[in-house]
């Protein structure tokens, strides 16, 4: 099965051996074997080469990196070393619904030449793995979507997806003849994945969506994003990357999509509940931070739009 596979399911690891164990086994569980799994390890502090032998099943690989390569980079490495015209990213901390490879690459096959990723829906998970949600999953719920299974293209599909990143990372099924090989910008942090996505639409390409909740992803305290939001770093190479994204839009004359990214209004608005639980929890400074962040963030629009309205600048 693994010589014919079309599908890659790469685990970037780095610690939590036992979240990595649900992960390993939801891929194990799939519906459809037209798979292989390949876990990189990037030079975490619990190393997994006995555990991933534990299985031994020639259809998992395992891979530790020389050096440290960093999220993004770790994840490029993810896409270098598959072996399959498809390839997802699976979170070591996030755990595949049975149906998921069935439906992806059911998806391959009737999708355009120009669609570069395909992702679905995801169900939100704790750390001991019980359903949960957090304000910001429950805002990303509104954000303008089809119903069913459909493409995205151009600045009509572009514009919800600045206004509130709703595509979960490691639901995205990646066409490697397309992206080639590094498709993640490493100078970014928090945002490769986002960052990714806006790209590929930006550049003509498409994106499609399955509207089934395929992956649990896990929110839980240890998780980089929860580490980064702690101080203000995330919310600043937030908007960062929507003022580039911003700007480039308005070079393609895509509207919506330019004026999305400047209101940011899911990004600001993270912003403000994080200064209401850092000052609920008495983390001041912290609360100081942010406001200053988003405070400055706001002038910085409201200088754009006289700017714009006194046909100066966008």
């Amino acid at each position: 099965m693994s010589r014919a596979a079309q599908l890659t399911i790469a685990i970037p690891y780095y610690s939590h051996r036992d979240f990595l164990v649900e992960a390993i086994d939801s891929v194990l569980a799939q519906t459809s074997e037209d798979w292989e799994l390949l876990v990189v390890d990037d030079l975490g502090p619990e190393p997994a080469e006995d555990l991933v032998a534990e299985y031994d099943d020639p259809r998992i690989r395992y891979v530790r990196n020389e050096v440290n390569l960093g999220l993004a980079g770790n994840w490029n490495e993810c896409v270098r070393l598959a072996r399959t015209p498809w390839v997802t990213l699976l979170h070591a901390d996030d755990r595949l619904l049975p149906e998921y490879a069935a439906r992806v690459l059911a998806a391959t096959e009737k999708v355009t030449a120009d669609v570069s990723v395909i992702f679905t829906d995801a169900s939100i998970i704790d750390e001991s793995g019980r359903p949960t949600t957090t304000a910001a999953d429950l805002a990303k719920r509104f954000a303008r979507r089809l119903a069913h299974d459909h493409p995205l293209r151009g600045d009509h599909d572009l514009a919800p997806l600045l206004a509130a990143n709703y595509i979960i990372c490691p639901t995205m099924c990646l066409r490697r003849d397309l992206l080639g090989e590094a498709p993640f910008r490493a100078s970014w942090r928090f945002v490769p994945d986002w960052d990714l996505t806006v790209r590929e639409l930006l550049a003509g390409r498409q994106l499609y969506s399955v509207r089934t909740a395929l992956l649990e992803y896990r929110r839980h305290a240890k998780q980089q994003t929860s580490l980064l939001t702690e101080d203000s770093s995330r919310f600043v190479e937030e908007f960062a990357f929507l003022d580039e994204m911003g700007a480039r839009a308005a070079e393609l004359g895509w509207t919506r999509s330019a004026h999305a990214a400047h209101r940011r209004i899911s990004t600001r608005g993270h912003v403000a509940m994080y200064v209401v639980l850092d000052l609920l929890k008495g983390r001041f400074a912290a609360a100081r931070e942010k406001s200053r962040l988003l405070a400055d963030d706001l002038r910085a629009g409201r200088r754009r739009r006289l700017g714009a309205d006194s046909g100066l600048g966008a």
